[in-house]
């Protein structure tokens, strides 16, 4: 039996990596991603040490009301494990010489995030069964993935405005990239709390339907539009596929190349090879005297 739960704990974990990972077209070298994910399991530590620590001041409860439980998931949980996760990828993936194309620190994110998820997701299965781990698979895997992506956008789009030198490009998008996964984690925890402690379950759960369905949607466009720009950083900013507007915003572009219409080539005669002796038309009868058409019905003479 605990065979099955383990399996049942790390597989999913392991089939977003994968997926993640055949997205990238120019493969990341598999140490590196291993690192990630092993720091990733391992920062699983010192935030269940911060939750320990500071969990007393911000009570999960499930009645308390949506502000309330926002701000103690956010104070209580999410903060932590998206810091943690955030430093192991801005020192290790971030900086690391392997990151040279956009899409690069979305996988290092991801591998993070997966590495503290599958842990994590052990934890919780060994401890509630096999039906805790179907839905885990379905919401807390993806969920985590979500976040990872949402950090790993933002690197991406603070590393583009390091190389192109814009500073406050750099820094708000470095902002941007611990800030965002952090947020979504306090929407996720919160709209599930506050759905299990509402009078009518199903109701309780739309907002949180809603909320998870725009998330992973989102999320994973993005992974698909990123994962398109795979060239050399410094070369997409130069050819232009990554570019800089008036305000200082970087974004994509796919240059489009239109087709080139075939260009028509006009016929030419071929002159017929002057023949010799005496000729005559076959419609009127009249010699023609070293001609290629008759002169008298117009006809073409072979």
């Amino acid at each position: 039996m605990s065979s099955i739960l383990l399996c049942a704990a790390v597989l999913p974990v392991f089939g977003l990596c994968t997926f993640i990972y055949t997205k990238d077209k120019n493969k990341e070298p598999a140490w590196l991603l291993a690192l990630m994910f092993g720091l990733g399991l391992l920062s699983v530590i010192p935030v269940l040490i911060c939750e320990l620590i500071f969990g007393a001041f911000f009570p999960l409860d499930s009645k308390a009301g949506f502000i309330p439980i926002f701000f103690n998931i956010l104070f209580g949980v999410a903060l932590y494990e998206e810091a943690f996760k955030w430093l192991v990828t801005k020192y290790m993936g971030y900086r690391s010489k392997e990151f040279d194309e956009v899409f690069d620190v979305i996988v290092y994110a991801v591998f993070v995030s997966l590495g503290f998820a599958c842990l994590e997701n052990i934890m919780y299965v060994f401890q509630n069964g096999l039906g805790n781990a179907i839905l885990r698979a379905i919401l807390a895997v993806p969920g985590h993935t979500c976040f990872a992506i949402s950090m790993g956008y933002f690197f991406s789009k603070a590393k583009v405005g390091q190389i192109s030198g814009n500073h406050k490009v750099y820094a708000k998008n470095m902002i941007l990239s611990i800030i965002a996964p952090i947020i979504l984690h306090t929407f996720y925890d919160t709209f599930i709390l506050a759905a299990s402690g509402a009078e009518d379950s199903i109701i309780g759960l739309i907002p949180f339907i809603l909320f998870y369905v725009f998330m992973v949607v989102v999320c994973f466009l993005t992974v698909d539009k990123v994962a398109k720009v795979q060239n050399n950083l410094s070369l997409n900013i130069q050819e232009g596929s990554i570019v800089k507007n008036d305000q200082g915003y970087i974004y994509y572009q796919y240059p489009t190349v239109p087709p080139t219409p075939p260009v028509a080539t006009p016929a030419v005669e071929t002159p017929l090879p002057p023949t010799t002796g005496p000729q005559f038309c076959p419609i009127c009868g009249r010699q023609v005297a070293g001609a290629n058409f008759c002169p008298n019905c117009g006809l073409r003479l072979r």
